[in-house]
């Protein structure tokens, strides 16, 4: 998309987040520059379906892609990919990770605990703010 047009372009693997992050430095180093624009294709895979929650591998295996090719692509999630690395490079520690799981755990039942306390709102103002 971006050859006809010259812009420089790169195609990698979405699911490395180094090679995203450097990839998008790159591309921010360029359009500062006074370069412009700079085009990432970043090949990744849909792990999760569309529709609700017996889409996939939420559920049944009810899309159209063999069960085959999502295991062979969540071989490649970049969360564990990128765990790896930290672990690997002793960067983090498994105490670490811990520690940022134990946050985040808290943190997402303070939200939602505090999203319950609210009252639902009233049918009237469902369609406030709703371009008609």
């Amino acid at each position: 998309m971006a050859q006809p047009f010259d812009i420089p372009a790169e195609q990698i693997d979405g699911n490395d987040v180094l090679k995203v992050y450097e990839t998008a430095q790159k591309a921010v180093e360029n359009a500062k520059g006074g370069r412009g624009p700079y085009f990432i294709e970043c090949l990744t895979y849909r792990l999760r379906g569309h529709v609700g929650p017996d889409d996939n591998i939420q559920g049944s295996h009810t899309d159209i892609r063999p069960a085959e090719e999502v295991a062979a692509w969540k071989e490649k999630d970049p969360i564990p990919r990128f765990k790896k690395y930290l672990l690997e490079n002793s960067i983090f520690d498994e105490d670490r990770f811990q520690t940022i799981r134990n946050e985040l755990e808290k943190e997402i039942k303070q939200a939602f605990e505090s999203i319950n306390k609210r009252s639902f709102p009233v049918e009237q103002e469902l369609m406030n703010y709703v371009i008609k």
